[in-house]
């Protein structure tokens, strides 16, 4: 596996070791509207829990997109993830994408992640991580181990000038390049939007700041 990993000169000073510092666990909680053409189409929810030496994370995602009263298509996804000492030492996911059941595992063995999914089974290299994006570090990567099927993904990583992230606040912008392309958006350490492409439609993560929308979105995906 080879990729490549484009940073400028502003990007190398936000990814210097003050950067890495381990952030609080209730600074990396976030919730996202997903928009499609502008309108609500899911939610993704991410929710963070400091542990002695390193963090427990649950991510909840679900999207309905419907042509006029009737679903058309429907997924949702839970993982697991738990964190020691910078590594990721477990992870668990279910997913179902319109139907396909889907299944992932990853458990410390001898020192080594091995992950087991239907695209994958065997070990992850150490530059791999996941794609929950909830860790800012994911831009350092050169590999994205997919929570979805377990696929091992090369990666390119460019950082681009700061922009307003799709709720409107500045947040530096990183775009992530290979057989998935998207564009991740960080303030400090934690995740506040991303853009993507899937199957020809753009979808968008706008990030909930309210108290009242939050619990509105963890009552939607309970």
């Amino acid at each position: 596996m080879s990729a490549k990993i484009v940073l400028t000169a502003a990007a190398f000073l936000l990814l210097s070791p003050a950067w890495l510092i381990e952030a609080a666990a209730g600074e990396l909680d976030a919730a996202f509207e997903i928009l499609r053409k502008g309108e609500p189409i899911g939610y993704h929810a991410v929710d963070v829990e400091r542990t002695e030496g390193g963090y427990v994370a649950n991510t909840r995602i679900e999207m309905k997109v419907r042509f006029g009263p009737i679903p058309v298509f429907r997924y949702s996804h839970a993982a697991r993830e738990i964190w020691k000492g910078g590594a990721l030492h477990a992870l668990e996911s279910r997913t179902n994408n319109n139907g396909e059941r889907l299944e992932v595992r990853a458990w410390r063995e001898g020192g080594a992640l091995m992950v087991e999914g239907p695209a994958y089974r065997g070990p992850v290299p150490e530059t791999a991580a996941p794609s929950t994006y909830w860790r800012r570090s994911v831009v350092e990567a050169d590999i994205l181990l997919s929570t979805q099927t377990g696929e091992l993904i090369d990666i390119a990583v460019e950082a681009l000038e700061p922009a307003p992230a799709p709720h409107d606040a500045p947040a530096q912008r990183f775009r992530l390049v290979g057989t998935v392309s998207l564009d991740l958006w960080y303030d400090g350490p934690r995740w506040v939007g991303s853009q993507f492409v899937v199957d020809g439609e753009e979808l968008t993560y706008r990030l909930v700041e309210s108290e009242a929308a939050r619990r509105r979105i963890y009552a939607e995906l309970e």
